[in-house]
């Protein structure tokens, strides 16, 4: 499976960038919509909110009030925590049986608004980043969502910078224009980058050939690499050696990774193949990913 996280700026139009996919066949995970139904009555974690943060987090008729919850649970770093103890778990455990749900499916997409705040980029394959300035984001919060202004410029500067997500992401797609421009753009990526590189996911194998596609971020390539290796041997005390590249037209990064001791390595082929790595020779492995070449060195621990 294929795994894409999705992600953008408030007002960026990240929405419209899931329909495109949900019209080709392919399932999303909707973050947000997750967030709320796991707080609907009758849920084990509004129960949870109740006992924590006291009956007057509930509605009249027995829904969660959003309003009293944040200012009790933004109150202090205490009470974030245990807020946080609640829903994090019912989050991740609701998310895990959605991917279940899509278990078959060759590629699965997670819409998620704070994928780069959290640092979440390291779960997925691939992810996509839906690009709008700052000053357009706003001016479309303003019109179409009727959003008070300093409203919507808290909530904007409250987010990742752009330089953030830039690092983070694998792919800007660039929604400042008209609506087929991005149409045009998304479907480049799903012909040239995500077909090949979920076909190559599902025959074990490297991609074939570098992809040539729109919105492809080069800063930040290698460090998102490297934290995918090293996420995937599944111990970050795994070392990741320099990066070396080759600056021709499309770089191809080189790695160098040890694994933390004897068993990592032994079960870093199985990992790596998870992760969209496979086996080129001896402790050698290349990228599934056409629109991200890299080679990789995987090196014995001593002893």
């Amino acid at each position: 499976m294929l795994r894409i996280g999705l992600t953008g700026g408030i007002g960026a139009g990240k929405s419209t960038v899931a329909r495109l996919f949900e019209d080709r066949g392919v399932p999303v995970i909707d973050a947000d919509a997750i967030a709320r139904e796991v707080v609907e009555p009758g849920e084990p974690a509004l129960a949870a909110l109740e006992r924590e943060f006291g009956s007057e987090v509930l509605a009249v008729d027995g829904s969660l009030d959003r309003a009293a919850l944040a200012a009790r649970a933004f109150a202090s770093p205490e009470r974030t925590a245990a807020l946080n103890a609640i829903m994090h778990p019912a989050i991740g455990e609701r998310t895990a049986a959605r991917y279940a749900a899509h278990a078959e499916a060759p590629i699965v997409v997670h819409d998620v608004p704070l994928l780069v705040e959290n640092g979440l980029f390291v779960n997925y394959h691939l992810c996509v980043l839906v690009d709008v300035p700052a000053e357009v984001r706003l001016a479309r919060l303003l019109g179409s969502r009727g959003m008070d202004e300093a409203d919507a410029r808290r909530r904007i500067a409250a987010q990742a910078s752009d330089a953030d997500r830039y690092a983070a992401c694998d792919v800007v797609l660039d929604n400042s224009g008209v609506p087929a421009d991005l149409e045009t753009a998304f479907g480049r990526l799903w012909e040239d980058r995500i077909v090949p590189f979920a076909e190559a996911l599902r025959t074990g194998r490297p991609a074939a050939a570098p992809a040539a596609l729109c919105g492809l971020t080069e800063p930040g390539r290698a460090d998102r690499h490297l934290a995918r290796v090293v996420r995937a041997l599944g111990d970050p005390e795994a070392q990741a050696a320099p990066v070396v590249s080759n600056r021709s037209t499309r770089p191809t990064h080189r790695l160098r990774v040890t694994p933390a001791n004897a068993q990592q390595a032994a079960e870093a082929p199985a990992r790596l193949a998870a992760a969209g790595w496979f086996p080129t020779g001896e402790g050698a492995f290349a990228s599934a990913d056409p629109g991200a070449p890299a080679l990789l060195v995987l090196e014995l621990p001593e002893g």
